[in-house]
């Protein structure tokens, strides 16, 4: 099985230069994709303030933020044509949002069932490039399938599968000053025939898959968070703690996201 980080990223998990832990907001319901967007640019902002010392706090510097989206269909940004406008007509049409977005990646969908996660956090401060950044989500990902005894791995196409054809998570990032946004989607009870609307990441010949799928059995995103907080823990090597949103953000600017 080809792998493509493993082999430059995998001699030796280096120790992060700090052990303050992560903080992680599980925000409930159906969060528009827009408005998660908002929130990742001010926790990026906010995290940038940290390290430059203009802001000082005794909640975690680092974030990721778990939640769900309405449906909705995401593309890596691109040269717009006659043809992409055409495209997302036709996705809106069916009752989804449609976005482009600063991440890597071609066209997939959100939905609810599937668990977002948006780490918000320095990589520096885990001695990470960006390509093992990637390859460290890559592994939670595995690492959480394996907790109900799904056989997880990489192929040389983007995304965490089951075999080398079922993706069952995607990933795309975005780095801003070595501070990480946007990040992973992992399917749990997501309706599947969402993705016939489209070509997934632009694999015409592959499908995908979920946990409920894999596993038989109804498994929601809700159920799934420790899970992969669990999974965060083992590979970024630090201690996850819950944190509320009040207390990562100004009441203004959870006023102006209506979170």
């Amino acid at each position: 099985m080809m792998n493509r980080f493993y082999s430059s990223c995998s001699n030796g998990v280096l120790k992060p230069l700090n052990q303050r832990p992560i903080g992680y907001l599980s925000l409930p319901g159906l969060i528009k994709y827009d408005t998660a967007l908002a929130l990742q640019s001010a926790l990026v902002a906010r995290r940038h303030q940290i390290t430059q010392g203009t802001l000082t706090t005794s909640t975690p510097a680092d974030i990721i933020c778990f939640l769900q989206h309405p449906p909705t269909f995401t593309a890596g940004r691109r040269i717009r044509g006659k043809t992409e406008l055409e495209e997302e007509e036709r996705l809106r049409k069916l009752g989804a949002e449609y976005f482009e977005t600063m991440r890597g990646g071609q066209i997939t969908f959100h939905g609810p069932g599937q668990l977002i996660a948006y780490p918000i956090l320095d990589i520096r401060d885990y001695q990470l490039n960006v390509r093992c950044y990637v390859s460290r989500l890559e592994k939670t990902i595995i690492d959480c399938c394996a907790k109900y005894d799904i056989k997880a791995n990489t192929t040389e196409n983007t995304g965490v599968w089951v075999g080398e054809n079922d993706k069952i998570a995607a990933l795309g990032v975005h780095l801003q000053r070595y501070v990480s946004s946007h990040g992973l989607a992992l399917n749990c009870n997501v309706d599947l025939s969402w993705f016939d609307k489209i070509v997934p990441c632009g694999l015409s010949d592959k499908q995908v898959t979920s946990i409920s799928k894999e596993t038989n059995q109804l498994v929601t995103a809700t159920e799934v968070i420790p899970h992969l907080v669990a999974s965060f823990e083992t590979l970024f090597q630090k201690q996850l703690v819950p944190v509320d949103i009040k207390d990562v953000l100004q009441e203004k600017i959870r006023l102006e996201l209506d979170l």
